[in-house]
């Protein structure tokens, strides 16, 4: 591929040069960043639909409430409860 005309494919086989051993890697471990990708997707939908914040701890705020699976209802619902009884 290197003594090749175009130079389209010299740039791809030195890409492929370049990472061989995180490609080799890849079939070794089977790990990617594709959980990070997702994390990062929800980031910038949440500064994406903020459209800015007042502060940074609310940003990171709402970082956390979409990117840390809590279970808002039940949280909602036992605080409720504890209200509801005192």
């Amino acid at each position: 591929m290197m003594h090749s005309r175009l130079d389209d494919i010299k740039d791809f086989c030195k890409l492929v040069k370049s990472h061989w051993t995180e490609i080799l890697n890849y079939f070794d471990y089977r790990y990617t960043n594709a959980i990070l990708e997702g994390v990062n997707n929800i980031i910038q939908n949440v500064k994406c639909r903020a459209r800015g914040f007042r502060n940074i701890e609310y940003f990171k705020t709402m970082i956390y409430l979409n990117c840390g699976k809590l279970d808002i209802d039940s949280a909602v619902n036992n605080a409720i409860k504890t209200f509801a009884l005192v």
